[in-house]
């Protein structure tokens, strides 16, 4: 593929993706794709496990809020200390490292259900949505993770290097911010590929046909995950639903995926 190629299909790729974005919420409500997602009694111990590993982080923040209201009353300027106190630890907790890919660990049960149940609305036919396959989903999810990470720091550090060499270290804080995008868009458009028993090397060269998909999720994941706690819990959701219905629209316009798999033969 050429450079002008490439340009265009990220160009019309990274379009697509944006424009889903902006109407995924109308698609959720009219389907209703939140319907069974606590049938589950598996979701919800897996849900209430998640809440207090969250509550953990943030319960130094309440304790110290609930001691001064003790002492001093309750106040506007102890709730004002309360919000932000609150924000400081989300956006820390946020600015450490592998903290967005820990949370779509955590949150694979919400990707697992919602890129699921997008799908059996989109093409008519119902995905495997059993405790089993959720394990394997969840197994998987670790993994590619764990690769995405590795991956992202390898070319972070060659892409550094590199800037620097030509004299281009200024615009480093640009590129690592879309090598970023990049892998956390590649870790939610797997669980579509999952689906279509991809193996995560495939997966991983699949996407790479999507990069303009790849890195609009990953961006908005990225901005959503700056708000705290509300943004943790709505960015996998949108981005499971978003990636995988702009996967399934461009799968279908270029019938790609079929190539990956009779490449893997030969």
């Amino acid at each position: 593929m050429n450079l002008i190629s490439f340009i265009h299909f990220f160009q019309r790729d990274f379009i697509t993706t944006i424009k889903n974005y902006r109407e995924v919420f109308p698609f959720i409500k009219k389907n209703k794709i939140w319907q069974g997602f606590l049938d589950y009694s598996w979701v919800t111990k897996f849900l209430l496990f998640l809440g207090a590993l969250l509550s953990l982080k943030f319960a130094g923040v309440f304790n110290d809020f609930f001691n001064q209201t003790s002492e001093q009353g309750i106040s506007f300027n102890i709730l004002g200390d309360l919000i932000g106190d609150t924000l400081e630890e989300g956006y820390d907790l946020f600015k450490m490292s592998g903290f967005k890919y820990a949370i779509l660990i955590l949150l694979e049960v919400v990707i697992f259900h919602f890129a699921r149940k997008t799908l059996e609305i989109l093409t008519g036919e119902k995905a495997e949505a059993n405790l089993s396959s959720f394990i394997k989903a969840q197994v998987r999810m670790f993994k590619v993770v764990l690769f995405a990470f590795v991956m992202e720091t390898v070319f972070t550090i060659l892409v550094n290097a590199g800037l620097s060499i030509f004299g281009l270290k200024l615009i480093s804080s640009v590129v690592n911010f879309f090598i970023q995008c990049f892998f956390l868009g590649f870790v939610i458009i797997d669980n579509y590929n999952e689906i279509y028993h991809m193996s995560i090397k495939q997966s991983f060269k699949y996407t790479r046909q999507y990069i303009g998909v790849s890195i609009g999720i990953g961006i908005v994941i990225y901005v959503l995950m700056l708000l705290p706690l509300i943004g943790a819990a709505l960015a996998p959701l949108l981005a499971a639903v978003t990636a995988t219905i702009t996967m399934h629209e461009l799968n279908k316009r270029d019938d790609s995926m079929a190539e990956v798999f009779v490449e893997s033969v030969f």
